[in-house]
């Protein structure tokens, strides 16, 4: 089992709190009105709705991170079962998102299903540390979270009335989000998994 430094972890979630807070007094200053009509409804809009802009503000620090744990993780060494140690790039890309899901749960948890995500994000991630599994896929998935972009941008503007019907730019950010699942999440995780010999052998059983 990998042991977990919690001092940057609890770091982490302190400044994002702190974060949130900055940018509530900031909306609430610049934008009285629409913070107003946020507070309206405290657990659906006000709470959550800090949470998308935080969102692109951390997956644009960790996308870069995440592709450069990838990069210099050996594949040769990055096997399941192997004890190695974690770059510091590693460490802050598993770690933000850990950070993230943590604290935007209960923010989000008028939400069954972005709770349900977080916790499930949550687990996956626990797997991978504890069951000594491959370092590089996650990596890339979390660096392929970069689409998060288009889909919390595609909250924002619902939070301000835009919706399919009368924004063609909303339309246009969600079919961004959705090609970009595509191609940077879906067809990346498949085929680098199809491609790693460790991999098929220990899902078939056939691993140690």
């Amino acid at each position: 089992m990998v042991a977990v430094d919690f001092a940057p972890i609890l770091t982490g979630l302190v400044t994002y709190q702190l974060l949130n807070r900055c940018l509530h007094k900031a909306a609430k200053r610049f934008n009285p009105d629409f913070y107003a009509k946020l507070e309206l409804d405290r657990h659906r809009k006000l709470r959550p709705y800090f949470v998308f802009p935080l969102g692109i503000l951390l997956t644009l620090f960790t996308t870069p991170t995440c592709l450069a744990a990838y990069g210099e993780t050996p594949s040769a060494a990055d096997t399941f079962g192997t004890d190695r140690s974690f770059t510091t790039n590693g460490k802050i890309c598993l770690g933000s998102r850990a950070v993230l899901w943590v604290s935007e749960i209960p923010l989000l948890s008028y939400s069954s299903e972005y709770v349900t995500h977080h916790l499930l994000s949550l687990g996956s991630l626990a797997l991978v540390l504890v069951g000594k599994s491959p370092r590089r896929p996650i990596y890339l998935i979390y660096a392929g979270l970069v689409t998060e972009l288009f889909s919390d941008a595609v909250a924002l503007m619902r939070f301000h009335g835009r919706n399919p019907e009368n924004s063609p730019t909303l339309r246009r950010v969600m079919l961004a989000n959705i090609l970009s699942m595509v191609s940077l999440r879906i067809i990346p995780a498949i085929v680098h998994a199809a491609t790693m010999p460790e991999t098929r052998a220990f899902y078939a059983g056939g691993g140690p």
